[in-house]
């Protein structure tokens, strides 16, 4: 833990808000893992701090291993470092735990317990998000309210809604289903889809209404970019080899919202995502994030 005072602190640079998971995997014989770390916010906080060293603080619920009062703890996730995350949370709260399975091609999950709602009081978001110039809200499910977005008084604002479109059915089993979108305030700088969320949507002129940018992930397939009334397709770059797609839509979005900032160009940005999520692919779990900056440059200089 960080012997750092708030006051001798650099400004906060990313903000990441949502609740952190654990997820169970069930192999097909049955056979349950040990739990391993998950989120939009977990995802986007560790992808900023390796790509940029800046500092990052996370609003979520994490269970025990984070100090609430001064937000410079870290919590262990399995063998990734997280030392350079601030978390901030009731570390005596109850954890959001998955269990999923694979059902033909398809990932299903079911919720086992749930964290609860964020309050907006709670430090840092009461001081205005630390004043970070960047926010990532990651909902893993409805924990930020539709209209969040005035909580954060940020330069660049990232919402990743896919907790969004979760819905728990009687026996925990989720399925998609899109979010009363009339609800969602703006605007937002970027909005992140999965193209499961986009077909759960149909229109996506609402999206379009609120978010200066808006991308739709395609997986393999690359990305859509939906930006002052044109579209721009984005190709994907592909791993040697996917091993776990965990995360890689929230490494993506980082990605690209780090690059877009350093450079406003959306090809420019779309390329280094691409880039991202390839490495993300290509290890399991939190060792998905790319490890620095360099690790990507050296992808895309072997793809020219």
């Amino acid at each position: 833990m960080s012997t750092r005072t708030q006051e001798n602190l650099p400004p906060v640079k990313y903000l990441c808000v949502g609740h952190q998971s654990q997820d169970i995997h069930i192999a097909a014989d049955g056979k349950r893992s040990a739990p391993e770390h998950g989120g939009a916010s977990l995802y986007t906080a560790l992808t900023a701090w390796l790509l940029t060293g800046e500092r990052v603080a996370v609003v979520s619920a994490t269970g025990a291993g984070c100090d609430p009062e001064h937000g410079t703890g870290q919590k262990a996730a399995g063998d990734t470092d997280t030392s350079g995350l601030e978390t901030y949370a009731d570390p005596a709260g109850e954890q959001t735990v998955f269990e999923d399975w694979l059902d033909g091609d398809s990932r299903r999950q079911r919720l086992l317990s749930r964290a609860p709602a964020i309050d907006s009081s709670l430090e840092p978001l009461g001081h205005r998000g630390l004043n970070a110039s960047t926010v990532f809200a990651g909902p893993l499910l409805d924990e930020l309210p539709l209209d969040c977005r005035s909580w954060f008084w940020a330069e660049f604002a990232c919402l990743i809604p896919q907790g969004w479109f979760r819905v728990i059915g009687a026996d925990g089993v989720i399925t998609l289903s899109a979010p009363d979108i009339s609800r969602v305030t703006g605007p937002w700088d970027l909005v992140v889809l999965s193209h499961e969320e986009a077909d759960a949507t149909g229109d996506l002129s609402d999206w379009k209404r609120i978010a200066q940018i808006l991308t739709v992930t395609h997986g393999s397939e690359g990305a859509t970019v939906y930006s002052d009334g044109g579209e721009q397709h984005i190709a994907a770059i592909q791993p040697a080899e996917v091993v776990d797609t965990t995360g890689a839509g929230d490494v993506w979005s980082a990605a690209f919202a780090i690059r877009f900032n350093e450079t406003r160009s959306i090809t420019e940005a779309g390329r280094f995502a691409a880039a991202a999520g390839a490495i993300c692919v290509s290890r399991k779990g939190l060792r998905g994030v790319p490890a620095s900056r360099k690790e990507i440059e050296r992808l895309l200089t072997a793809r020219n």
